[in-house]
């Protein structure tokens, strides 16, 4: 009896909790609102995602050929000025029939010209008076402050009059000229008495203002949103398209400002555009482990394209679309694949379906899992918004390129974040919240990579840190300046890196080296005479910390012969406390997605398998394979995610190599008693080595798999 009561007590509780906490999401977007909402029967529609496995979607009710308008809403509302079937109405019972959660796509960042043209008080204004009329090429947008947000409203009860399940908001953005309408200006200058500033001068306290009230307008709009959702519907989400890691001050699309009025957080970490080659392996991935520091405790979405964008009809092959959906779950966060139904019907949709199908299985190894890593890697919004050196990402696939390609902040993260993936080490994603405010204890290692812009208090968190025992490496200008971007005369942390004279860029070095100036552990593998150089560093005079490399003379040409010493050091110890920091004055991160030096990936590799010694470690595997450990502690398990993205040698990859006898071995505090393999099916026989690691061979590893580790 007593059994039975405490397992109805567990029942109650699971149901307590909102509907998209309750488990993992398989979200399906069929992008019918670009040729005929109703292009099947209800029913049939239905009947086809659920045979695919999808327990939720954003369903499209409205048509956007060229943008969105009052003419082609396909449900009831007295917005309306042309009647359409209401699809949304016949729709809604034929999939909560088949366990379909219903969210309702709003697209509301794109509208028709000629919808623009009937409220030209609603659109989004730039900086030289005139409206934005080129959205997609095709359309224009209009400003939360207008009295468009009543129009929205209005709309939102229209929808919540249906059973919905949920609201999507593609969008609210800014432009990255934009918004300069008159609403705008009176509530700035109500609210910070000065008039709104010029997005041409990115730093100092008055940009500072610029992206504050434009990320908070957002909020203030996703707030009376929710106001009037929760109002007609309790236990409907919101959520909307949010922020890239990039610099967000184009979209105002800030996160951690946007998400205390999200149920859940997500943004297009699986959208993957033109050259391939030039996109990281582990985009989705990436974003997933920012996202999961960003949620404040909430669910995480990723947005994965079926299609290689911006070629909307271009459907990328089977183990693509595996990989972006492996390496979503795999760090955490839930999938949304957004297919048109030119794609639905195509065999490549097989692939979904069996990762639809291991995710609904395999469920409780899966939800609400943390991060055992010891190790993290900063992504610093404040200097994306702020430095020269950085490029925003727009909604669509355009670009506000950086002011300079010196310390690229894309570049730099993501050069870094492919040796730590490389050197198979679990890391997170955090950013300049989590290092001001947030505990930073379990950290064994923090990378920052070109944190340019860093406030006095992050810089002071971070030599309390450590002085207690952390360890820190960082790159570049990183603390150079402050948190808006204005120069400092030094480094903030002139005191942890050992070295002082910042100022002086010098570069690009296109054939130039650095040299080894003594024996060290860290440089295991780079003992020769000449290793590559960053392409840009800053020229430094030592101050007291131990010289591992100098910057070599530059030289006129490629073969002008052996190059002299410069006193400029190229990486610099410094013991601080019980910590230890490394310091590179080059754009080390950047050299390595440009170049893919070894010994640049090699030098990562010593630091973090001296300062943060990864708990699992592969054998027999190439460094295309990665690695990451996530536990559930009141299980006592832990799930190794491997993901093989061991493949074609260019992209978009047509086939995995499958690897076989991977060989694991795994650090004594996390040892296991047990040990399966979710995707093989299989229990692995488990042994000790001579350290006392336990150690464990998986068969096969095809595009992914998850280890359990039961203790």
């Amino acid at each position: 009896m007593r059994y039975l009561i405490l397992l109805a007590g567990v029942a109650a509780s699971a149901l307590a909790q909102p509907w998209w906490e309750r488990e993992p999401l398989r979200i399906i977007d069929l992008v019918t609102s670009l040729d005929r909402i109703d292009y099947l029967p209800p029913a049939e529609q239905a009947a086809r995602k659920a045979a695919q496995l999808y327990n939720a979607e954003h369903l499209q009710a409205m048509m956007l050929p060229g943008g969105l308008d009052d003419r082609g809403f396909y449900f009831r509302s007295r917005l309306a000025s042309r009647q359409n079937p209401d699809f949304l109405g016949q729709y809604l019972p034929e999939a909560k029939k088949r366990g379909i959660r219903v969210m309702v796509y709003v697209n509301v960042h794109w509208y028709t010209r000629e919808f623009g043209e009937k409220h030209r008080d609603w659109l989004q204004i730039r900086e030289n008076g005139e409206g934005v009329w080129d959205v997609y090429e095709t359309g224009t947008d209009f400003c939360v402050n207008t009295p468009w947000r009543e129009w929205v409203f209005d709309m939102l009860r229209d929808l919540c009059a249906y059973e919905i399940d949920g609201i999507f908001y593609d969008g609210p953005i800014y432009r990255p000229d934009t918004c300069y309408c008159r609403y705008c200006r009176e509530k700035f200058r109500a609210r910070y008495g000065r008039e709104l500033p010029s997005k041409k001068e990115r730093k100092g306290k008055a940009f500072e203002q610029l992206i504050e009230f434009q990320a908070n307008s957002l909020l203030e709009f996703l707030r009376d949103s929710q106001k009037v959702i929760k109002g007609l519907r309790p236990e409907a989400a919101l959520y909307m398209n949010g922020g890239l890691r990039s610099a967000n001050w184009a979209t105002a699309r800030l996160n951690r400002v946007l998400v205390a009025e999200q149920d859940l957080l997500g943004a297009e970490g699986g959208f993957i555009y033109g050259d391939l080659t030039r996109t990281p392996l582990w985009k989705a991935g990436l974003t997933a482990r920012l996202l999961e520091t960003q949620a404040a405790g909430k669910p995480t979405v990723i947005f994965a394209a079926a299609a290689h964008k911006p070629w909307t009809f271009s459907l990328l092959p089977a183990p693509e679309l595996k990989l972006l959906y492996a390496d979503s779950i795999a760090n955490g966060a839930n999938v949304w694949m957004g297919i048109t139904p030119y794609e639905f019907e195509q065999p490549e949709m097989e692939a979904l379906v069996e990762m639809n199908r291991f995710v609904r299985d395999n469920a409780e190894y899966l939800h609400k899992a943390r991060s055992e890593a010891r190790l993290a890697l900063v992504w610093s919004d404040v200097t994306a918004n702020f430095y020269s050196g950085s490029e925003a990402h727009l909604i669509d696939v355009g670009k506000v390129p950086s002011r300079t390609e010196v310390g690229n902040v894309e570049a730099e993260f993501s050069g870094l974040a492919d040796a730590l993936v490389r050197a198979q080490v679990p890391f997170d994603v955090i950013d300049d919240v989590t290092l001001e405010r947030e505990p930073l204890d379990r950290y064994r290692l923090i990378v920052l990579p070109n944190v340019a812009c860093m406030s006095d208090r992050i810089a002071s968190r971070l030599r309390d840190w450590v002085q207690g025992g952390g360890n820190l490496l960082a790159t570049f200008e990183t603390s150079l300046y402050d948190e808006t971007g204005v120069a400092r005369k030094d480094f903030a942390l002139a005191d942890l890196f050992g070295v002082k004279g910042a100022g002086r860029i010098a570069g690009p070095r296109r054939w130039d080296f650095v040299r080894p100036m003594t024996k060290d552990s860290l440089l295991e593998g780079l003992m020769r005479d000449f290793v590559p150089s960053p392409t840009y560093y800053v020229a430094l005079e030592n101050t007291g910390g131990r010289e591992l490399l100098r910057f070599t003379e530059p030289l006129a040409g490629a073969y002008e012969g052996v190059p002299g010493l410069t006193n400029h050091p190229a990486l610099v110890v410094r013991e601080h406390g019980r910590g230890k920091v490394i310091y590179c004055a080059g754009d080390l991160g950047s050299t390595i997605q440009n170049f893919h030096f070894p010994e640049h990936r090699q030098l990562v590799e010593n630091l973090v398998r001296e300062l943060a010694p990864p708990p699992v470690r592969l054998e027999n595997v190439p460094s295309s394979v990665e690695v990451v450990l996530r536990s559930q502690p009141e299980k006592r398990r832990l799930m190794l995610h491997l993901v093989n993205f061991t493949g074609d040698m260019t992209r978009p990859i047509r086939k995995i190599l499958p690897l076989s006898d991977v060989r694991v071995s795994v650090a004594q505090e996390f040892a296991p008693q047990r040990v399966r393999t979710l995707m093989g099916r299989r229990q692995l026989p488990v042994r000790r080595d001579a350290a006392g690691r336990v150690t464990f061979v998986i068969p096969q590893l095809a595009e992914y798999e998850v280890v359990v580790l039961e203790r």
